[in-house]
């Protein structure tokens, strides 16, 4: 996304809980990079430990955390008044936010109305939809169904290990939002260039934001190192109600800090790149349930 003279350019990023909004955020914090822009950037955490912006930690970037909520309701305020330091210290630089995976873009549009204007403009709202979960998020399907109404490009992510046909997906998607280009991705790995030429955002979704009081949040640092079997093994017994962990962990017997993301019985364990020193932590964001039986469950990675 060119800087167009001092006119500063939005892209919303939303989808719902390990969709892939941060992988797709990356992408276009790199290509930016790369074009000569610096791109601003605002991430939502609902948790109270900030993961997400460490994930994407780049000693070019500034990165603005919004946490312990939700920028589309209880962090309006605090949204409004980082994005206006932002336009006024970076004017015509791209701006990305990317909302919570509880978030309702609607809320995020409604927050920021304020601030736009001939020269602060939404260029688009991209939602990340996980295609592996397709027809499985029941208890979930009205925040989903919203965060899809919202958007001018929905990213069906995850095609590669989804199982039921991507095409019936797409046509289920188009039935909630039929204006939406529709864009097929492994790894939210898209033309990032095409995405954002044409018209502007025109936003058409519910006006109604979303309730997050039937989701809940507790996060804890961990001290020492574990064991990488038990780990694996409390990763593949969570129950349905952790929607998301995400953190890192450190490895008996093995060097360096490991990024871990899990979401509904799927989990990803990586090296984590970056050299600076950080707490091993670990954050979940859940339905209801008792954090002492999953920190219980917990224990039995650590090495008696």
């Amino acid at each position: 996304m060119k800087n167009m003279k001092n006119k500063t350019p939005i892209v919303i990023i939303s989808g719902f809980l390990g969709s892939g909004k941060t992988t797709l955020l990356k992408r276009f914090i790199d290509w930016e990079f790369v074009r000569g822009n610096q791109p601003q950037v605002i991430m939502s955490e609902f948790g109270d430990f900030d993961i997400d912006s460490k994930i994407i930690a780049d000693e070019r970037l500034q990165v603005t955390s919004v946490i312990g909520g939700c920028i589309c309701c209880s962090n309006r305020d605090e949204l409004l008044v980082s994005l206006q330091r932002i336009i006024a210290q970076n004017p015509g630089a791209p701006v990305y936010i990317e909302t919570t995976g509880i978030g309702d873009p609607a809320g995020v549009l409604q927050s920021i109305s304020s601030v736009l204007n001939s020269n602060v403009l939404i260029n688009k709202i991209i939602v990340v939809y996980d295609t592996s979960r397709h027809g499985n998020n029941h208890r979930d399907y009205v925040l989903i169904e919203k965060q899809l109404m919202t958007a001018d490009i929905i990213v069906l992510n995850k095609t590669d290990i989804a199982s039921m046909d991507v095409k019936k997906t797409e046509t289920d998607i188009a039935t909630i939002n039929p204006t939406a280009q529709l864009i097929s991705a492994v790894d939210c790995d898209i033309d990032l260039n095409s995405v954002l030429k044409g018209a502007t955002c025109c936003f058409a979704g519910s006006k109604e934001t979303v309730n997050t009081d039937n989701y809940h949040s507790f996060a804890f640092k961990i001290e020492t190192r574990i064991l990488r079997d038990k780990f694996e093994q409390w990763l593949k017994s969570l129950p349905e109600d952790i929607i998301r962990l995400k953190g890192f962990v450190r490895f008996q017997s093995e060097n360096g800090l490991f990024e871990v993301h899990y979401s509904r019985g799927n989990y990803r364990i990586k090296i984590f790149e970056n050299t600076e020193w950080m707490d091993a932590t670990l954050s979940i964001i859940s339905h209801p349930i008792s954090s002492n039986e999953i920190l219980k469950g917990f224990k039995s990675c650590i090495l008696d």
